[in-house]
């Protein structure tokens, strides 16, 4: 094989060996526990704990204080991507696989009276 076609060969195969890897889709459940997810769904005074469970799924937490009823959710999610530069390793002898990660803790709390309406709301979302 002469060195003309070996070295678009290469260059082909390295790039698509740079791809990343395929994320996995999140559950329509933890899509809600968004900004706009809680938003568009918690009305204060309107919105009752069936609604509630039906959009979020079931609370992580449920706690009593003062009469009412306070549901938590507290999750973490995880996302990572590797990729192999093996373009690197042919046009300069070296390679290597890098990794990128990332974390977003989200925290949902939500306040309901005695007729399990929602009397207030917290969400705090971290990425790190």
């Amino acid at each position: 094989m002469s060195y003309r076609l070996m070295v678009p060969i290469a260059l082909t195969a390295a790039l698509a060996a740079c791809q990343s890897q395929p994320k996995e889709e999140a559950p329509s459940k933890q899509a809600a526990l968004t900004p706009g997810g809680v938003k568009l769904n918690l009305v204060k005074g309107q919105t009752t704990q069936a609604q509630v469970q039906e959009v979020f799924g079931p609370p992580d937490l449920v706690t009593h204080k003062d009469n009412q009823q306070i549901w938590t959710w507290d999750k973490t999610t995880f996302d990572w991507e590797k990729r192999s530069d093996y373009a690197t390793l042919i046009l300069i002898g070296q390679g290597g696989d890098r990794v990128r990660s990332s974390s977003k803790s989200t925290l949902l709390i939500v306040y309901f009276d005695d007729k399990d309406v929602v009397t207030d709301y917290k969400f705090n979302t971290v990425k790190y």
